[in-house]
């Protein structure tokens, strides 16, 4: 949708020049519409399977939800894939978020993407596999919050194989390391990845866009029947703990450290006509925060329509959405952390990213995966000096968690569950 944009600060984030109902998610005629990020379709080499996912977030101004926003993803250059959009919320301190929150969405990509890479290695190893799924638990932490010094970090990843099978054991310890090894996703966490930042001020670009009003009415989405995102009762994983709820409010702000986790359950459905459709548990640990029912649809190649996004559409959407939750954070607090900011005004921003990922030796034993480069624009309005927009900036990268398990080396961990039984590694 284009409208006008709409002048916006701190005092008035509950206006927009239209108010719009939003789905959680969405199937969209039209992809990501970037001002500052060209997308592109890198060339794959032979027997590699590429895929360069672009994501635009923007607000949606709303007085209940101040940090409520939009996405549209979309794989770049790729026939029969559609675009979604999807909300994202995160509540906690005043009430129930009305849509998953950034890191539910990282958490959903990155455990729904090694479920993909194992159900493609039970196909490729030819094994008889009676049930598997994928039980992760991410580990985050704000560090010395409300000060320019204000950190995010992703501490840890614990991602456990549940599998059911009369295969001897070698079999199913061959296919943990064929997933392992072609987990496109847990390639990004473990190992360091370019990232190219770039920040855009003003200009052109902005010409019939910027945020606007909006809701999201039920946290029920529906596409082609199937019920795409649902709230649900508490997740049981049977490896994870869940842990407590961890509060971040008034009381916590100015810890040295707030940690908490996001938990995922990812399992697949039985579809025939798209074996790769996965049905996701995911929770936020936090206060106020929802247990969701998401769905994932990886099965690239098949006959007639995706019914879901892939788990790299949630995972490169997860990532943007954590920078703008940054923005969001900033856009309210930089000028109480940093006293340069006192007259600092940002009238909107909207992030636009792209994530290149690769597969070598696809659909072979040697499967591998990576990611080969994250490009992120964060895209400013405002009457505001280069210099304090850079501070922003900056500031607000060092703040992103997902921005920093791409960036940095994360701690792995994976336990195989054969038959109820943990195995060594």
């Amino acid at each position: 949708m284009n409208t006008a944009i709409h002048k916006c600060n701190a005092k008035n984030l509950d206006k927009g020049p239209v108010s719009t109902e939003y789905p959680v998610l969405s199937r969209v005629e039209k992809g990501p519409d970037p001002t500052a990020l060209l997308p592109t379709t890198a060339k794959p080499a032979k027997g590699s399977n590429n895929q360069n996912i672009a994501v635009v977030i923007e607000r949606v101004l709303n007085k209940d939800s101040a940090m409520l926003k939009k996405g549209t993803v979309q794989p770049v250059g790729t026939a029969g894939l559609s675009a979604w959009q999807m909300t994202c919320d995160e509540g906690g301190i005043r009430y129930e978020q009305s849509s998953p929150n950034p890191l539910s969405y990282l958490t959903t990509g990155i455990a729904s993407n090694l479920l993909t890479q194992l159900q493609r290695g039970i196909e490729i190893l030819k094994l008889d596999i009676d049930s598997v799924k994928v039980e992760a638990k991410v580990f985050f932490r704000f560090h010395a919050p409300m000060s320019t010094r204000w950190a995010g970090f992703t501490d840890q990843v614990i991602a456990n194989i549940l599998i059911d099978s009369k295969e001897p054991l070698e079999k199913i310890l061959e296919l943990k390391r064929l997933a392992l090894r072609s987990w496109v996703a847990g390639h990004g966490l473990a190992h360091e990845t370019e990232i190219e930042p770039e920040l855009v001020i003003n200009g052109e670009h902005w010409n019939n866009k910027g945020s606007v009003g909006g809701s999201v009415p039920s946290d029920t989405s529906i596409d082609n029947n199937l019920i795409l995102t649902s709230k649900a009762s508490a997740l049981a994983p049977e490896t994870l703990e869940i842990g407590e709820d961890v509060g971040i409010g008034p009381a916590s702000i100015f810890s040295k450290d707030i940690k908490f986790a996001v938990v995922a359950i990812a399992a697949p459905v039985q579809d025939a006509q798209r074996p790769l459709l996965q049905k996701i548990q995911v929770r936020a640990i936090q206060k106020n925060y929802a247990s969701w029912v998401l769905y994932v649809d990886d099965s690239d190649g098949q006959d007639g329509m995706d019914k879901a996004p892939t788990s790299l559409d949630y995972l490169t959407a997860g990532t943007a959405f954590c920078l703008t939750s940054q923005l969001d954070l900033n856009f309210k607090f930089f000028r109480v952390i940093n006293k340069s900011f006192s007259n600092h005004h940002v009238d909107d921003y909207r992030v636009e990213q792209q994530i290149n990922y690769r597969t070598e030796n696809f659909m072979t034993p040697e499967m591998t995966g990576f990611v080969d480069k994250v490009i992120t624009k964060i895209v400013l309005k405002g009457p505001v000096s280069e210099e304090n927009s850079h501070k922003f900036f900056n500031q607000s990268l060092q703040m992103c968690f997902a921005g920093e398990a791409f960036k940095d080396e994360i701690r792995i961990a994976s336990t195989l569950f054969l038959n109820g039984e943990a195995q060594p590694s």
